[in-house]
């Protein structure tokens, strides 16, 4: 079970709320929208990993770091940072374990939009 303080790493809602202009239902939409894509976007990320292609990842990564941003949710925002840039400086070593913290993160952000009500 989430608790406040667990919430509040995962995603700032107040940051949230103002990005998007306190409109709940656009955040419920946007929260639906991360749930439809990420399985789609992790799947891209995971196969940039496997197969050492830096170009996808850093194109897959950074995409994905775009919406974890606009979603206020800094940590797993920052996880996909860090496989934007092996991707773009071509350094793939540990990807595989970069790659499970960035699952790890938007686990815990999927939780928290499982369990979102305000």
């Amino acid at each position: 079970m989430s608790t406040p303080e667990n919430d509040s790493e995962v995603v700032d809602l107040k940051e949230l709320k103002e990005i998007m202009d306190d409109d709940l239902e656009l955040i419920q939409d946007c929260f639906a929208d991360f749930i439809s894509e990420w399985p789609v976007q992790y799947v891209e990320i995971k196969g940039a990993v496997l197969e050492k292609n830096a170009q996808t990842l850093d194109e897959s990564a950074h995409k994905l770091k775009g919406t974890l941003r606009y979603l206020a949710a800094e940590s797993a925002a920052d996880a996909a940072m860090v496989l934007e840039a092996a991707g773009k400086n071509n350094d793939l070593g540990g990807a595989e374990e970069k790659l499970d913290h960035l699952k790890n993160e938007c686990q815990k952000l999927i939780e928290y939009i499982k369990n979102f009500n305000r």
